[in-house]
């Protein structure tokens, strides 16, 4: 974060050391006495009893936290879990709308931004995980992937530093998501959908063995959307495919092989319309609030498009009773477009100055992870160590066209409040350019140690990271004068923590983790910027009760970022690294699932953010941005098993977000707001056996229709509605 606004031939190495010929060529010998015997290895996928498995809301196993198949409760660290099985009965469609109910999590936007989910984690913005591995981000942020939560088995949500094992990351958490994996039973399902704002949407899951003996698995997921959204001119056409198949040659090798590809064009930009505070965060003495579904571009000439590609494997082997194998690669294209007419300033409280911008920008990633792990006893001690090295290649280009005022008389003024579209724009000529490329090699190790009742874990990871960037500026003469800056970061992370197991389910645990993020640029003497640190002590119980479907978690936690930059006093174009920032909170969440149909999950947050270290006087003490100081949340849903209503399922929920700003300048403050959800569906087989397998479904968000400000970014045309109310019906065939 800012207060102020080589490729490696060892990871090639690696990757054929690790190769799927070498290691499917290996046979496992017999048992050794006294060490750990592993289990055969298990297919991830809807029906599986694994790690991944959305069965109910409970989560009780989890990859994230340590990179191998862990128990939740002897995981020393905070991990929230979104199942599949809740995503379905909330009418999740967004990763932004999966993270509602969880707690130390905020939508920057709301859920109404067709493009992208920007999040923030105790405090800060969160490098996201498809499968484990890393989705890339680009050279500023425009050409990251969108993923379809239709074809997820879960959201997993790790918090606190994760650079132990993860390499370069923010200090405040990470998302993961896990794809849809084939299964060993036959799974078909089909849906139609149809809702608010000329919303139609179909999508498909197939999934089974393709032959008598199981050793060949499919499955194919797919979404097909065409929709208006919340604002005027501003549509939402989506296609998403992505087929898997899984190799079982043996009970101790798998491999997967994977692929997606999804295109989403937004004529009107996809974005959610930037507005000024009079009218939104403020009412206009002469003319109201301006409308929700208020289009500030023009039609003919706003326009988002995403094209993404991924093709990658997962190899899992098992050499014997000790020792298993997992390496897993992707590739990645992202392509994007966006043009867009703005509010560049208010003239009066309904007359605005318009401007036409586009910014392009593509990315292509390679990244391949491999592990090594072992299971074996050591005297009283059992250990589960993992050994693991992976490389990350991301190449991006943005392109930024100069911002082409609409001024009088060529282009009249713009009324927020009563506007008139048609006004002839033409793409301004592009002014910027940036070539990044970034490079990550990373070697890392963990030990997760069992002792009687104590669970010890300890990571460390070495990085080395280099940055390349190559930017452009066009002169008044056409010329293009370019400039180059290579960052170097070479950073050793870690995590240790302890967790004692009590007879009852509960389960406290101490951790301690780092994280460290490389920068770009340089300060006034020429010297490369440092990477940012932080660092997090957490503390917390765990509780899993025995015959009970559940699983609660209390936290405590204090986080610091250090090597911020911040302007440089003597001469604030250049910036030195004597920020910090500090957050610190309390977090709860507890799942259950009850053998009456009764599914809840609840959480609370309790955070404090502040500036600690700052030149910037006016900031030094403030908020950090995108931080409530309290939410919470409650969902409960209830299917009934017996009686004249049975096969009727009810589902309601409320969220509360309170206040918070969003800019470190705490100019303006966003109200807290509390929003209703509530859903309701039926089992139509218990109206006619041939009708088994079908169900009907209704979702509303934000149920009252509550107006409210999802942010204001500082400045007094930086402000966004949140989402209207939003009505979901909902077939679903499964077969």
């Amino acid at each position: 974060m800012s207060f102020s606004k080589k490729p490696l031939p060892l990871a090639l190495l690696a990757a054929l050391a690790a190769s799927p010929a070498l290691v499917a060529a290996q046979t496992a010998p017999p048992a050794a006495s006294g060490v750990t015997t592993l289990a055969p290895v298990v297919v991830q996928g809807a029906r599986d009893a694994s790690p991944t498995s959305g069965a109910d809301y409970v989560a009780t196993r989890s990859r994230s936290g340590t990179k191998s198949d862990a128990e939740l409760i002897n995981t020393p660290q905070t991990i929230n879990v979104i199942t599949r099985n809740e995503m379905d009965q909330r009418g999740v469609t967004s990763v932004a709308q999966a993270v509602r109910y969880t707690p130390g999590v905020i939508a920057q936007y709301g859920d109404n931004d067709v493009r992208y989910d920007w999040l923030t984690i105790r405090g800060f913005t969160p490098s996201r995980y498809l499968d484990g591995l890393l989705l890339p981000f680009g050279a500023r942020g425009y050409s990251q992937p969108r993923i379809d939560t239709y074809g997820l088995e879960r959201i997993e949500i790790l918090k606190g530093p994760s650079s132990g094992l993860y390499g370069q990351s923010a200090p405040g958490g990470l998302v993961n998501m896990t794809s849809k994996r084939p299964t060993a039973e036959p799974l078909n399902e089909v849906v139609l959908q149809a809702g608010s704002f000329n919303r139609f949407q179909g999508a498909f899951d197939f999934s089974g063995p393709a032959d008598e003996e199981g050793k060949f698995l499919y499955r194919l997921t797919g979404t097909l959307r065409d929709s208006d959204t919340q604002y005027q001119h501003v549509d939402d056409e989506r296609q998403f495919i992505a087929p898997s198949f899984t190799w079982r040659p043996s009970s101790d090798t798998s491999l997967n092989l994977s692929a997606q590809y999804q295109k989403i064009t937004s004529h009107g930009g996809g974005g959610a319309p930037v507005l000024p505070v009079i009218g939104t965060l403020e009412k206009s003495d002469t003319a109201g609030y301006i409308p929700r579904d208020r289009f500030v571009g023009e039609p003919g000439y706003d326009i988002f498009t995403n094209e993404q590609t991924m093709v990658g494997y997962t190899l899992d082997h098992r050499v014997n009773n000790t020792w298993s194998l997992r390496q897993s690669a992707r590739y990645t294209n992202v392509d994007t477009n966006t043009r867009r007419v703005q509010i560049g300033a208010m003239v009066s409280d309904t007359q605005a100055i318009r401007y036409a911008w586009a910014f392009p920008e593509t990315s292509h990633t390679f990244q391949i992870d491999n592990q090594l792990n072992a299971k074996f006893s050591s005297g009283p001690m059992r250990h589960d160590l993992t050994f693991g090295l992976d490389y990350l290649r991301e190449k991006s280009r943005y392109n930024e066209s100069s911002l082409g005022l609409m001024l009088p008389p060529a282009s009249p003024l713009f009324d927020v409040f009563d506007p008139e579209y048609g006004a002839s724009v033409t793409r301004p000529a592009t002014a910027t350019k940036i070539n990044m490329t970034r490079t990550q090699l990373g070697l890392y190790a963990q030990d997760q140690i069992e002792l009687d009742r104590l669970r010890f874990t300890f990571a460390g990871r070495y990085d080395w990271t280099e940055g390349t960037t190559d930017s452009g500026t066009v002169g008044s003469g056409g010329q293009w004068g370019w400039t180059s800056r290579t960052a170097d970061a070479d950073r050793f992370t870690g995590r240790a923590g302890v967790t004692y197991r009590f007879d009852n389910g509960l389960a406290p645990y101490l951790s301690y983790s780092t994280s460290f993020q490389p920068m770009t640029g340089v300060t006034r003497d020429g010297s490369a910027l440092k990477p940012t640190t932080g660092e997090q002590y957490e503390a917390g119980v765990k509780f899993q009760p025995d015959g009970y479907d559940s699983f609660v978690t209390l936290s405590a936690f204090q986080i610091t970022q250090k090597n911020v930059s911040t302007p440089d006093p003597v001469n604030t174009s250049f910036v030195v690294q004597t920020g910090e920032a500090q957050v610190q909170g309390i977090e709860l969440e507890g799942k259950a699932s009850f053998d009456n149909g009764l599914d809840l999950t609840m959480s609370y947050a309790l955070s404090d953010s502040e500036i600690t270290k700052t030149n910037v006087a006016a900031q030094r003490g403030n908020q950090l941005i995108f931080v409530p100081r309290h939410q919470a949340a409650l969902w409960a849903d209830y299917t009934l098993r017996d009686g004249p209503l049975q096969g009727v399922g009810v589902g309601a929920g409320v969220t509360y977000r309170g206040g918070f700003y969003g800019d470190l300048n705490n100019r303006y403050a966003i109200p807290a707001v509390t929003l209703v959800d509530a859903a309701i569906r039926y089992d139509l087989g218990r109206v006619s056996p041939t009708l088994a397998g079908a169900q009907v479904a209704l979702n509303v968000s934000n149920l009252f229709d509550k107006r409210y400000v999802a942010n204001c970014l500082g400045t007094a045309v930086s402000c966004y509605w949140g989402a209207e109310r939003t009505v979901m019906a909902t077939l679903r065939y499964r077969w």
